[in-house]
């Protein structure tokens, strides 16, 4: 079967980037369509023949059947593979952290960050605050109460020689509730949000008081959902 060469480059994307091939076939003799399947998301990718030769005329991400807004990356689209049960029925999990003991070793960006917490959540003895590091090695503030648990991870930087940290740039921000639901997408990256699904909207802590907005860097929050958005390298 003749594949013309956009489509061959499209196809050979999706395989360099997520090791898995499309499925190509024609649909008539004016299009052709890539199917890529990998484990719950599926993304649909038309080409159609013009008169300047082969384009893509649509684009679209599936995951569990439904559709959904298209990352903006790869990467970003590799995180949200990650954070997918492989049974869509499963409940949703967080990874497993590496307790740090000592918060003395941790960078400052990030003791800042759990003395704010700690500051904030003063009282609570119903929310523990700790810091750990997940499978990839990232350091992870976890905040949980007996409604759901908030993961907040950072990515290790050095400038100058000194050791710091910044907002991950994929999954920055996950909340899981109790019973498995994953309320990533809905708080799309917003620290302040992500709280207030934690605390239940707790009188006594204001969920506007705590953070600063949308956290930098967070996986939440895609493109709009419209035609021709496609993942980029």
């Amino acid at each position: 079967m003749f594949i013309p060469l956009p489509v061959q480059r499209e196809a050979d994307l999706m395989a360099r980037q997520t090791g898995v091939r499309p499925v190509i076939a024609y649909q008539g003799a004016v299009a052709i369509r890539l199917t890529h399947v990998n484990g719950r998301l599926r993304i649909e990718t038309v080409f159609r023949r013009t008169s300047r030769g082969w384009k893509r005329s649509d684009y679209q991400l599936f995951q569990d059947g439904k559709r959904r807004p298209a990352p903006r990356s790869w990467p970003e689209y590799r995180a949200l593979l990650e954070r997918l049960c492989a049974d869509a029925d499963a409940p949703a999990t967080l990874p497993a952290l590496v307790p740090i003991a000592d918060p003395e070793t941790l960078p400052v960006e990030i003791r800042k960050e759990l003395r704010q917490c700690e500051t904030r959540l003063n009282g609570r003895d119903d929310i523990s605050v700790c810091v750990g590091r997940d499978a990839k090695g990232r350091y992870v503030l976890a905040v949980t109460s007996s409604k759901a648990t908030l993961h907040m991870a950072f990515e290790t930087r050095y400038r100058s020689g000194r050791k710091g940290a910044t907002t991950a740039s994929t999954n920055s921000v996950r909340v899981v509730t109790t019973d498995g639901k994953d309320l990533t997408d809905e708080v799309e990256g917003r620290l302040s949000e992500a709280l207030a699904r934690l605390l239940g909207g707790h009188p006594s802590i204001p969920a506007m008081d705590v953070g600063a907005g949308r956290v930098q860097g967070a996986q939440g929050g895609g493109p709009a959902d419209r035609k021709g958005t496609i993942l980029r390298e």
